[in-house]
């Protein structure tokens, strides 16, 4: 009840248990992911607030994650998905006790890749996806699969790094289907086979309404196909203009599953 106002949404809570350090210690919303297949663990955090920013940072530090990934704008149709967390210039920001600075800035079409100074000592590197609407999915899966294939080089080569800090708006939707890309193409990349709807079930254990649309859940079926078959769908082609074809692809993978 202490914390109520550091929720973004009423109806999206973190099994306490699975809050990094409890809920006392520090509080940003989040739940640890730790799978089998994947070669580090994950936190799965809500964007901050005005109000946990400062929790945010602390938790970035005291769990030595020099990854943070954001899959959501700070703004989007109008609304405030995300509270900026970071400088806004290359002008250093006390938040709490740790000083953040911009190291580093550069744009891409459908991403932005920042490098932070925190407290001079550590750097931490800032994969941000622009192209992802809430509730919604990516255009297509090709720069979503590039854009994974860049944080995972960047995580394999940080040895002593935390936990990977994943988070959108409310930490489950994009959230959810971004950590479970990462997680099925390490399992198929290992095990050359992949168990969707039973990973997506896993992750719900300790944080409900991962991967939360039924779009987001085909969209990750397609993922999955299009790394199996690349080129399947044509890049000039809207992925979700023919959406018959992706509920067969769904189907096709999950009978390819059994």
């Amino acid at each position: 009840p202490e914390n109520k106002d550091k929720n973004r949404f009423s109806n999206v809570l973190a099994c306490e248990e699975n809050v990094p350090g409890g809920l006392t210690f520090v509080y940003c919303l989040c739940a640890y992911q730790g799978y089998a297949n994947a070669s580090r663990q994950y936190i799965a955090a809500q964007g901050p607030l005005p109000s946990t920013v400062n929790d945010f940072w602390r938790m970035v530090w005291e769990k030595r994650s020099q990854v943070i990934v954001m899959v959501t704008n700070c703004t989007e149709s109008g609304r405030v998905k995300c509270e900026q967390y970071w400088p806004l210039d290359y002008t250093p920001c006390l938040y709490g006790h740790l000083l953040v600075s911009v190291k580093s800035e550069d744009k891409f079409p459908s991403w932005t890749l920042r490098e932070f100074n925190v407290k001079n000592t550590r750097t931490v590197r800032h994969f941000h996806f622009t192209a992802w609407p809430d509730h919604g999915v990516p255009t297509g899966t090709e720069e979503l699969i590039q854009f994974r294939g860049r944080i995972r080089q960047h995580v394999e080569s940080s040895f002593s790094a935390g936990p990977t800090i994943v988070h959108c708006s409310a930490g489950v939707g994009r959230t959810g289907t971004l950590i479970a890309l990462d997680v099925l193409l390490q399992q198929l990349d290992k095990e050359k086979a992949v168990g969707i709807s039973a990973f997506v079930q896993q992750m719900r254990l300790s944080r409900p309404l991962m991967v939360q649309t039924e779009s987001q859940y085909v969209f990750l079926h397609q993922c999955i196909m299009d790394t199996l078959q690349p080129k399947v769908v044509p890049k000039s082609e809207p992925l979700y203009e023919n959406s018959d074809m992706i509920y067969v692809n769904a189907i096709a993978l999950r009978e390819y599953e059994k």
